[in-house]
């Protein structure tokens, strides 16, 4: 308990008892009494301005905290392009070199291998149904794993097969 709340606690337990006091006396129906004896008697208003002061400082960091986040974000989307921008270009590179694969390196064993064509969408409208599944909540789902192994086999209106794409595998050691 942070020592804001603490005070505040305190202040509202003494505010509760004068109250109660009031009461028990018969005094305590007449609200003016009440609030004028507990701003006399108690520290409440300023336990609570406190706490608001301490609202406004946590306010402040929360929001200074989510602009930092958000930069960090767009940073880290930029670091995330730049790794995937050098892997490309290190496909390229062992492509056109033909090197042996894998690639032996003194910090890493690099290999490359050919990943399984992949259903390319031209039209889902003219996509048969039989490859659209019903989940939860209804709405359609096309099912892509079937519909490329039907491709696979030969053509279907609205979709064919991309010439399947080679992936870097880098093992370190």
């Amino acid at each position: 308990m942070s020592d804001t709340e603490y005070a505040l606690r305190r202040e509202t337990d003494a505010a509760r008892d004068l109250i109660q006091a009031l009461r028990t006396s018969g005094e305590g129906d007449d609200a003016e009494l009440v609030a004028d004896t507990i701003e006399g008697e108690t520290n409440l208003r300023e336990a609570i301005g406190v706490a608001l002061e301490e609202i406004d400082e946590w306010t402040v960091l929360h929001d200074g905290l989510e602009a930092k986040i958000a930069r960090d974000q767009t940073r880290l989307s930029i670091i995330d392009k730049r790794v995937d921008r050098v892997r490309a270009a290190i496909e390229r590179a062992l492509i056109a070199s033909e090197l042996p694969m894998p690639l032996q390196l003194p910090t890493a064993t690099i290999s490359l291998s050919k990943r399984k064509p992949q259903a390319v969408i031209d039209d889902e409208a003219l996509i048969p149904a039989r490859f659209f599944t019903q989940p939860e909540p209804p709405a359609p789902k096309l099912d892509k794993k079937a519909l490329a192994a039907a491709l696979a086999e030969g053509t279907l209106p609205g979709a064919h097969l991309d010439n399947g794409s080679v992936s870097l595998t880098v093992r370190r050691k």
